[in-house]
């Protein structure tokens, strides 16, 4: 086999290898990049690179650029005069067999490149699919919302919408934040995310994860406080994991179930709000404080 054969085959097994590693790492980059960079390109890079490598050799040898042959590795004159010359060595023979391993190297290549395109198609058209919200159809999400806003007006004390904000405008990658409502006002929006799990929970009853859907829950709650006209951050928070037990039973959730969720709400409140001081919850936000919407009964939140 040629050397410059063999280093072709290299430079194109390492470039297979880094654009696999590319198509993986776009799922990690930044929405922003995800939705500037199409993910048929991706695929047509790699059908690209397989076109090139058997295009670009086929070339190579129409014209005559068959590069250099390796280095004879056999025996040297010395070691033929000393031990005799066999019939192994012979020019026939040493001609004849390198063809059954240039025969195996080129079918190495398809393969290779085959599973190289496949791998990268296969990703590609999985990741490509519609996940979570998108996933979900138009009457799976009108009767989601329509539950969303049913919970968010018994809190409010008045009708309210709460819609999911798929197009990202209110809430989401640009605003930071998993729910927006008008404080005192009729709507409110939350991400796909939130609502997919919610809509997991409210209509195919089945609990993603526990802390993943807790979340979700009290986002609803803090919402809907903020429409019933809660102004203050961190005492919607408090308001909102009380309020996330009784949705979460609405939901389908036992009551134990439920308030084990808002009391992990509860306990990583502080963590979870970071710098953000004003999401922690106020001091009297406890079982019997001035924040306890039940100061009568002894489960809190």
């Amino acid at each position: 086999m040629s050397v410059d054969l063999r280093r072709r085959a290299r430079l194109f097994r390492r470039a297979r290898i880094a654009l696999i590693a590319l198509v993986i790492a776009y799922f990690f980059m930044p929405y922003g990049v995800q939705v500037a960079i199409p993910v048929w390109l991706l695929f047509l890079a790699a059908l690209g690179l397989e076109v090139e490598f058997f295009a670009g050799g086929y070339l190579q040898l129409r014209r005559g650029h068959t590069a250099t042959p390796t280095a004879d590795r056999g025996p040297q004159q010395r070691d033929l005069s000393e031990l005799g010359s066999w019939a192994w060595w012979d020019d026939d023979a040493a001609t004849v067999l390198p063809a059954p391993e240039t025969r195996r190297f080129h079918w190495l290549q398809v393969v290779e490149a085959i599973a190289g395109v496949a791998l990268v198609g296969v990703i590609l058209f999985y990741a490509s699919r519609p996940h979570g919200w998108d996933a979900v159809r138009s009457a799976g999400r009108a009767r989601t919302e329509n539950i969303l806003s049913r919970e968010a007006s018994l809190i409010a004390g008045h009708p309210v919408r709460v819609g999911c904000d798929a197009s990202g405008q209110y809430v989401g990658y640009v605003q930071d934040a998993d729910g927006l409502a008008y404080v005192g006002g009729d709507r409110a929006y939350l991400t796909p995310s939130i609502c997919n799990t919610l809509y997991q929970l409210a209509v195919k009853h089945r609990v993603p994860a526990f802390s993943q859907t807790a979340r979700a829950l009290a986002v609803l709650g803090h919402e809907s406080w903020h429409l019933q006209g809660v102004r203050d951050e961190g005492l919607a928070n408090c308001y909102g994991f009380q309020s996330g037990v009784e949705i979460g039973v609405h939901f389908g959730l036992s009551e134990g179930t439920a308030r084990a969720m808002m009391r992990e709400q509860l306990a990583t409140n502080a963590s979870d709000s970071g710098s953000n001081a004003q999401y922690r919850v106020p001091g009297d936000c406890h079982n019997g404080g001035a924040a306890d919407l039940h100061p009568r009964t002894a489960g809190f939140p």
